[in-house]
C-alpha cells in the first residue's frame, strides 16, 4: 500500500540506541513477568477452576504473549518492508489482547446471556479491528487509538453483572488499569517527547500488570 507523502508514519523521528534499549527492556520485563504469572495462574485455575475458566485463561494468556511478542518484534526491528509487516500485526494484537481479557472475566458472570453477548460484542469488535489493520495498514490510525479505547471499555454495557459476578477488588483493579492505559495514550502521541515509546510502553505493561491481578483474584 502507498502511503500519503505527509502520512505520520513517514515522517516519524528516528529512536535513538539509548530510547530503543529502553523501549526493549520494557517489553523484556513485561515478557519475564507474563513467563513467571500465567504458569501460577493457569496451575491454580486447572486445579480449581472448571475447563471453561481455564480454556478462557489460555486464550487471555495467548493474547497476551502474541501482543507484547509483536509489539518487541516490530519496535526493535529497523525501518524497512518487514517493519511495516509486523506493524500490521503489533496493532492487530491490541485488540486480542483486549478480548482475551474480556474473555478471562466473562466465565465469572452468572447471567449465561450476558456472557454470551458480552463476549460476542468484545471479539466481534476485536475482529473488525484487526482486518482493518490488516487489509488497510496505515489508514485509521488516529482512530484505531479510539477504538481501542471504546473496546476496552465496552464492558460498561454489562455493569450489573459484572458488578454482581466480581470481587470489588478485581473491578477496582480493572478501573484503575484502564485509567492508566488512556493516561498513557497522551505519550503515544507525544511522538517527540524522548523515550516516548518506552513510556508508553511502561503505562501498557502497568495497566496489563493490574489487569492481571484482577483476573487472579476473581480466579482466586
Amino acid at each position: 500500500m502507498t502511503l500519503a507523502a505527509d502520512h505520520h508514519r513517514l515522517i516519524k523521528r528516528e529512536f535513538s540506541l539509548g530510547e530503543l534499549l529502553a523501549d526493549g527492556i520494557v517489553h523484556a520485563l513485561a515478557l519475564l513477568a507474563g513467563l513467571i504469572a500465567f504458569p501460577l495462574l493457569l496451575v491454580h485455575a486447572l486445579q480449581t477452576a472448571g475447563a471453561g475458566t481455564f480454556v478462557a485463561l489460555v486464550v487471555y494468556a495467548a493474547g497476551f504473549f502474541l501482543m507484547w511478542g509483536f509489539s518487541l518484534a516490530y519496535n526493535m526491528t529497523p525501518p524497512s518492508a518487514l517493519k511495516w509487516l509486523l506493524r500490521r500485526f503489533d496493532h492487530s494484537m491490541i485488540y486480542v489482547m483486549i478480548a482475551g481479557t474480556y474473555t478471562a472475566l466473562i466465565p465469572h458472570l452468572e447471567s449465561h446471556a450476558w456472557a454470551w453477548a458480552l463476549g460476542a460484542v468484545v471479539w466481534t469488535g476485536a475482529t473488525f479491528g484487526i482486518l482493518v489493520k490488516v487489509f488497510l495498514p496505515g489508514r485509521y490510525d488516529r482512530l484505531a487509538i479510539l477504538a481501542y479505547v471504546l473496546l476496552g471499555w465496552v464492558g460498561v454495557i454489562a455493569i450489573g453483572p459484572v458488578t454482581a459476578a466480581l470481587p470489588a477488588v478485581s473491578l477496582w483493579l480493572l478501573v484503575a488499569g484502564g485509567l492508566i492505559y488512556v493516561a498513557g495514550v497522551a505519550f503515544y502521541l507525544w511522538e517527540r517527547l524522548r523515550f516516548q515509546a518506552a513510556i508508553w510502553h511502561g503505562f501498557v505493561a502497568v495497566a496489563a500488570g493490574l489487569h492481571f491481578a484482577a483476573v487472579a483474584v476473581a480466579v482466586a
